[in-house]
Order: C-alpha cells, then structure tokens, then sequence
C-alpha cells in the first residue's frame, strides 16, 4: 500500500502542477499548488478509507483542507487564494462518473427505451448526480473559506482577528433585537 500510495500522491502533484501550468499560475506559487494538490488528494483518500465510504463528503472533506490552507499559502505566496486552490482540485473532479453519465445520455436519446433498460437508465442518471454533487462540493469546499473571511485578498488579514470581529458583530446584532423585542 505505502509504494502505491506514494505514487498517487505524485501523480496527484503532477496533475495540479500541470493545470497550474496550464492556467498560468505565476512561479513562485507552483510550490504551493504541489503541497495543496497532495494534502487535498491525500485528505480525501483517507476520509475515503478510513471515515466514511462517501466519495462527496470525502471529496468536501478534502476540497476544505485544500481552501482553508490555500488561505494560509496566499498569505505566504502573496497570490489570492483563488489561482492554487483550483488547479490544486482538479485531480478530484469526477471524469469518469461524468463520461458515463454523458454516454448513457448519448445512448438514451438515440435508442429506444423498454422496461428493461430502465434500471440501467437510472445508474446512468445516478452517476450524473453523483458526479455533480462532486462537483458541487468541491466548489464548496474551495470557496466557502474566501467567503467566511470576506476577501479577496489576503494581505494584512489575520484569519483570527476577522473571526473575532465577525462574532463580536453577531453579538452586537444579537442584542440589539432583543433590546427591540422587549421594547414592544
């Protein structure tokens, strides 16, 4: 297991590098999009293993870490979070649950359909369904961090003074509509 795991973990930096490449991701950010891209692969292979069997929620799981760490290394590389978290996924985005779902899209609409072929039909549009809540969290799990800490940038920002600020505001909230509930 260690030999291949290994491997994978390679092959998964090679996938994120590429596209980081591809995507034009300035230099001196490369190095994070290999760490992003490993530790994100490798989250989601454990929570695959040793978690849950869910292939979403261990795809969340992964696409979080990869998003709440891609705040730290823009932090680090100066860069928005945005240009590493992305390539750093894409070795978790579902092609092959997407190709068969569009294969038997292709094979619904130019055959025709008898009782038989309806079990295969809805295998087709549940890997259609699966690949897109993939999807669904993996964006999730990219964006949610940019959009709790409400930037866009990261310089000058310390993730615990934002929290604490963003809870003192829920506090002051709080308060002033229960000073107005019991004003009626």
């Amino acid at each position: 297991m260690g030999q291949e795991f290994f491997k994978e973990i390679f092959l998964a930096i090679c996938v994120a590098v590429g596209f980081a490449v591809l995507f034009s991701t300035p230099k001196r950010a490369l190095w994070a999009v290999a760490v992003l891209g490993a530790v994100g692969f490798t989250v989601r292979n454990f929570f695959l293993q040793f978690v849950s069997d869910n292939i979403i929620a261990a795809s969340l799981a992964g696409a979080s870490v990869v998003g709440i760490s891609g705040l730290y290394f823009a932090h680090r590389v100066h860069t928005p979070p945005i240009v590493f978290t992305v390539p750093a996924i894409t070795n978790m985005i579902p092609g092959k649950l997407g190709y068969q779902f569009i294969i038997g899209l292709l094979k619904f609409v130019s055959e025709d359909v008898n009782s038989a072929q309806i079990q295969t039909y809805l295998e087709i549009l549940s890997d259609g369904l699966r690949a897109s809540l993939i999807m669904l969290a993996l964006a999730i799990g990219i964006i949610f961090p940019i959009l709790v800490f409400n930037t866009q940038t990261v310089k000058n920002k310390d993730p615990q003074e934002i929290i604490r600020r963003k809870v003192e505001r829920n506090k002051r909230l709080i308060r002033s509509a229960r000073l107005k509930n019991k004003r009626r």
